[in-house]
């Protein structure tokens, strides 16, 4: 499992300051930015240099506790390699201070080539990075 802390913003938060549902999925977005980084490199060198896409076919989230304005977050990550051509990311977003955990969920993803938009296996190099 791997983990990215994120601060939330104002501009997350709707008036009464719970961070907007749709937000969640952007984390998780973020998250995984962060891991290839981590990593020492940088998602969308590898997709040009494999001309490849990473669609997302399914997403699936269960709603804990809502974030609030401002709270800092930690996503976890455990990626799940389905297939030669599909990774599911499964993921749970916890309170940074409390431990608590606000969601849980997962998304899929297919690698596809840039010409086609055909299903085609992981680069060595992609599914490297995510594994690690």
């Amino acid at each position: 499992m791997r983990e990215v802390k994120l601060q939330t913003f104002w501009a997350d938060a709707d008036p009464a300051g719970i961070v907007y549902f749709a937000h969640f999925f952007r984390f998780v977005e973020q998250a995984e930015e962060e891991l290839y980084r981590q990593r020492g490199t940088d998602r969308q060198t590898l997709l040009d240099r494999y001309s490849v896409w990473m669609p997302r076919v399914e997403a699936h989230v269960n709603f804990s506790n809502p974030i609030r304005n401002g709270r800092t977050i930690r996503v976890q990550m455990d990626p799940q390699f389905q297939r030669e051509k599909t990774v599911r990311f499964e993921f749970a977003i916890l309170d940074d201070e409390s431990a608590e955990r606000l969601a849980a969920g997962y998304m899929t993803v297919v690698c596809v080539d840039r010409a086609g938009f055909k299903s085609v296996p992981i680069p060595d190099e992609i599914r490297r990075a995510i594994a690690a």
